[in-house]
């Protein structure tokens, strides 16, 4: 029986009581099973998933919406599918695509028994943003891939029947956002390929956060094709019977995938050296599962919870609500109160938790913000799993170990243990986990436009200064509060000449100009000019540091009266410092290149070609229009530079705004709450300069400064050139011991809020 979307190839027994339904890899049809019938298990019919556009139904018109894909092919399972058990198997982008069938059919009560995804990324690596795809793209994705032989794929015809299906396969990708939606109750198998460059075992292992189910977690020799190449151990992946002690999806995010693999399979484990919090799960009773199993007072442990939660933000906004969900109940547990408030983004959601002040407390609530989003971890390849949370060689190691879920971690083990405690405090203690940090348009201003008055703060710590060590690397030396941040402004950058055959080449091509330009601006330095933040900051760091011509490079750079002395000094300080490129962007304006886009056609010299940076500015030094004015100057008539504004926004408004931010005067370092820190640093770390600074970076702080609240950055645990290097970049870590100190810093100033003291 079949029905317009599956097919059942004869010759297979009529009396089965499993149905595996295959859905094939992108641009492929069902003949890319072939291998399997005969390899199948006794009791189990082989069903072809058949979309338009390829095989029998090439005359069709392609489909390129997942949604109306997934509807149809559940459609035919339901009609195809009698009393038999059903698995569906996923390879490539059939992954996805068995993924979003199965959530259709569990929705219509139609129980599947298990979900199999072979060498295909998981749902949360696709973010919907619909990049356009073309011919060039497909051509190129099935010679990269080896999807075919390129001798066939260099005749027209045959390439005039490949290319439409692997077009719209990739157009469908594009589309889809794997975030939106229910994850799935349903048994799940994983399974990469062993010499897969395409898929590899580090991506595999996310599929774990994508059911309520269990996961198991294979591997089988091959490569992205391993279906075809290896059919017999594909199929015993997928269809062989389960072990009779299974592991639990605890399992799974408990120990990583990594330990989940070496209970199946019998390979060797990474130790996991902390509990993990699970994903937003329901059990089979319809029950919430959040739970985080683990001392909440423990920072490593929490810090390890929280990276298991992939808060990735694509750029609109992260889903943050298993992750506060997960807080909720660690709060919950310890009698505070709290509150999640959903943006107008699903699963986008900022969370608090109050400690209420005690006693004869007036003073308006400390706020200690953190944010749960964090920048994707994708393009660059990661030693570790980034959303493993792996301790090795006594480093943390996951995407936001540093920005911030380690500061996150930090503030509520130390909030937990005063609260564990029964502290009595002087004002509120609030605990805020902001979900749009990173990118998108529901982070903290948005919250404080939307929400007025909600949080009256009386004073806000965040992420900001940190703690440096002497030159042997593990002598605490200073330790900074910002006090204020950098303001980056971005620019874009274009090169023009004309586009021709690339067998006619000419000399001032696009790209090539554009290269030139860019290596010009890369050269480019601005003058030295610390505001009075990070004077203040450099004086103390001439009196700490124990490196006699680093410390006489600093007062020489700080006693400068001109633009060439002080020039000259503080290159001498960027080059003797142990964490240049930090002291650097505390000292003067700076470029960070970002991206860099030319060309759509290999036969084709592109006309245009365009860069993109990022301009970064100390309050009270340099003004971004001279700034402006100086690079168009350098680069003359060679390229076009524009201000990149908000939508609508002229670049005199533009830099208007800009020059507001920068305006912005620094936070009272003459408070109750810096005072807290200053003893709190001397507890911790005895003979240690404390200081206030300024950040290098930006941070959700403008929105209070702006409302003359002081807010306060700090990195509570020391860092080096390594730690600072990885923050946004690959294998992104913290010290484990560093990190426990660290928060023993934020327990002692909170301490220095107690009246029960």
């Amino acid at each position: 029986m079949n029905s317009a979307w599956l097919s059942v190839p004869d010759g297979q027994k009529p009396d089965t009581t499993t149905l595996a339904v295959c859905f094939a890899p992108t641009g492929a049809h069902g003949s890319t099973f072939a291998g399997w019938r005969d390899r199948l298990p006794e009791d189990t019919a082989l069903a072809l998933v058949l979309p338009p556009g390829r095989g029998t139904r090439v005359d069709e018109e392609p489909v390129t919406d997942m949604a109306v894909y997934a509807d149809a092919v559940a459609a035919g399972i339901r009609e195809l599918r009698g009393e038999r058990r059903l698995v569906l198997i996923g390879v490539s982008l059939g992954a996805l695509l068995a993924y979003e069938t199965c959530r259709r059919l569990l929705d219509s009560q139609v129980p599947v028994a298990r979900l199999c995804a072979v060498a295909g990324q998981c749902p949360g690596d696709f973010h919907g943003r619909g990049e356009e795809v073309t011919v060039e793209d497909a051509r190129a994705f099935v010679a990269g891939t080896g999807l075919t032989d390129p001798e066939l794929l260099a005749d027209p015809e045959f390439e005039e029947v490949l290319l439409p299906p692997v077009l719209a396969d990739l157009r469908l990708a594009a589309g889809y956002d794997g975030r939106r939606g229910a994850v799935p109750h349903v048994e799940l198998r994983a399974v990469w390929a062993t010499d897969d460059p395409h898929v590899p075992e580090v991506t595999v292992r996310r599929w774990a956060e994508w059911t309520r189910g269990e996961c198991t977690l294979a591997s089988v020799e091959g490569g992205h094709y391993a279906h075809q190449e290896n059919p017999a151990a594909v199929v015993s992946a997928c269809l062989g019977t389960l072990p009779a002690t299974r592991p639990s999806r605890r399992s799974v995010l408990g120990a990583g995938a990594t330990a989940v693999a070496s209970t199946v399979l019998g390979l060797g484990a990474v130790a996991s050296a902390a509990p993990a919090a699970r994903a937003d799960t329901t059990t089979a009773t319809g029950k919430e599962d959040t739970s985080f199993d683990g001392d909440p007072t423990d920072p490593v442990a929490l810090a390890v919870a929280m990276i298991r939660q992939n808060t990735s933000n694509p750029g609109d906004g992260a889903v943050t609500l298993p992750l506060a969900r997960m807080l909720q109940d660690l709060f919950r547990s310890a009698g505070v109160g709290t509150e999640i408030v959903p943006t107008p983004k699903d699963g986008n959601v900022h969370f608090f938790a109050r400690v209420p002040g005690r006693g004869t407390a007036t003073k308006q609530p400390l706020v200690l913000l953190g944010h749960s989003d964090v920048v994707p971890a994708t393009g660059d390849r990661w030693e570790t799993d980034p959303f493993a949370g792996e301790i090795r060689d006594g480093k943390l190691y996951g995407r936001g170990a540093l920005d911030m879920k380690g500061v996150n971690a930090a503030f509520v083990a130390a909030l937990l243990r005063h609260v564990r405690e029964g502290a009595a405090f002087d004002r509120d203690i609030v605990f805020w986990s902001d979900c749009d940090e990173e990118q998108g348009p529901y982070g903290v201003r948005w919250f404080l436009t939307e929400h007025p008055g909600k949080v009256s703060a009386g004073a806000v710590i965040t992420e900001g200064g940190w703690v440096l060590n002497q030159r042997d690397g593990t002598t605490p030396m200073i330790a900074s509060l910002t006090c204020n941040d950098k303001r980056s402004l971005l620019l874009r950058l274009e090169t023009a000449s004309y586009a021709t055959h690339t067998s006619k080449p000419f000399s001032g091509q696009a790209v090539i100009r554009l290269g030139e330009v860019l290596d010009q601006l890369g050269q480019w330095r601005a003058h030295i000019r610390p505001n009075a933040l990070s004077r203040r900051y450099f004086t103390e760091l001439a009196g700490a540091t124990a490196d006699e011509a680093f410390a006489g490079a600093l007062r020489e750079m700080l006693d400068a009266r001109t633009d060439q002395r002080r020039n000259r000094a503080g290159e001498e300080v960027v080059r003797l410092s142990e964490t240049p490129e930090l002291h650097n962007a505390m000292l003067r304006t700076t470029l960070a290149f970002t991206a860099a886009r030319s060309g759509y056609y290999p036969s084709i010299v592109p006309g245009t070609a365009t860069a993109e940076f990022r301009a970064a500015f100390l309050p009270g030094a340099d003004d971004p229009g001279r700034v402006v004015a100086e690079l168009r100057s350098l680069i003359g008539n060679r390229a076009t530079l524009s201000v990149v504004g908000n939508p609508g926004e002229s670049e005199q408004e533009a830099l208007d705004r800009l020059r507001g931010y920068l305006a912005t005067p620094d936070s009272d370092h003459d408070t109750d709450v810096f005072r807290a820190w200053r003893s709190a640093v001397r507890r911790t770390h005895p003979g240690v300069r404390a200081t206030a600074c300024q950040f290098e970076a930006v941070t959700s702080a403008v929105p209070f400064r702006e409302q003359n609240v002081p807010v306060y950055g700090m990195y509570p645990f020391t860092v080096n050139r390594d730690m600072l290097k990885r923050m946004h970049g690959t294998d992104e870590h913290i010290g484990v011991e560093a990190l426990r100190r660290g928060t023993e810093t934020v327990y002692q100033l909170l301490a220095g809020l107690r009246t029960d003291a």
